[in-house]
């Protein structure tokens, strides 16, 4: 695959824009990425303001955060994504209202393919899948979202884990890879009658 093709490829996925996105993404991302304070915050949000596809009111992007191909990330409102998140939107991601992303969290809505070894990996075509984040979602730190995966609203995924297929909502998911650990609704339950057992 030539430099010229892998161009090509991109505009024909993507559209021209995306190429004028892509670069403020990159360098105003780059500058504005570790400015401290109040300000950082502002001067973040007024730029993915303007670079995302759509974004609702509060969006907080804390130090470190790189965001790729915005013009394919939608956020809800009151969304915070803490230090050092990556987010890359070559499949799409989009992320509901109420949502907390712990530190170093990766979403990756693409992956290499790696089937043919008669081919370099590198060599081999990439598949392009949407990433969904629910209402009403915590996810904890070090946590990786792989591509075409659907968190369902309520959900919790606890801190370092792998998160490679769909999460019922209200589910409480951890590990590597992820798997289901509890259900919230089912637990409040519990709660309740014990309470209830107890009086």
């Amino acid at each position: 695959m030539s430099l010229v093709s892998e161009i090509k490829g991109y505009i024909q996925r993507n559209g021209i824009k995306a190429i004028f996105v892509h670069f403020f993404e990159v360098y105003l991302g780059f500058l504005l990425r570790f400015l401290p304070g109040v300000e950082g915050f502002v001067l973040r949000g007024w730029l993915y303001k303007l670079l995302l596809k759509s974004m609702g009111k509060g969006f907080y992007v804390y130090p470190g955060c790189n965001i790729l191909f915005c013009h394919r990330i939608s956020i809800g409102s009151r969304v915070a994504i803490n230090v050092n998140g990556y987010f890359d939107g070559r499949g799409e991601i989009e992320i509901g209202d109420n949502v907390m992303f712990g530190p170093n969290c990766i979403l990756v809505s693409c992956e290499h393919g790696y089937d043919r070894t008669d081919i370099p990996m590198w060599q081999q075509e990439i598949s392009y899948r949407k990433i969904t984040v629910g209402d009403d979602v915590w996810v904890g730190g070090n946590v990786t979202i792989k591509s075409g995966v659907t968190v369902g609203p309520g959900s919790v995924i606890a801190a370092g884990s792998v998160v490679t297929k769909d999460v019922e909502p209200y589910s409480i998911v951890g590990g590597v890879p992820a798997r289901v650990l509890d259900n919230r609704q089912t637990r409040r339950q519990n709660f309740t009658d014990m309470n209830v057992h107890q009086v």
